[in-house]
């Protein structure tokens, strides 16, 4: 598990500590497929859009959900 010292846990996050984790690899994932080529600069795009969409307004139940199992989401 990775820590993140420069944001310290604020106890109303609805974000575990391996939440973020998942967060942070998901990104890692977006980004890597996109350098690799297996997914278009727009289908990137699409999908961190979606995910801080669902943030926007408030559905961590979803954006929870893209970040554990995101990979699979990127490449449909």
């Amino acid at each position: 598990m990775s820590s993140h010292p420069s944001l310290p846990r604020d106890p109303a996050d609805p974000f575990t500590e391996r939440d973020h984790d998942n967060m942070d690899a998901f990104i890692g994932f977006v980004l890597d497929d996109y350098a690799a080529g297996e997914i278009s600069r727009d289908r990137a795009a699409g999908c961190l859009q979606h995910v801080m969409g669902v943030l926007a307004v408030g559905n961590t139940g979803e954006a929870k959900n893209w970040f554990s199992q995101g990979r699979k989401f990127i490449r449909a």
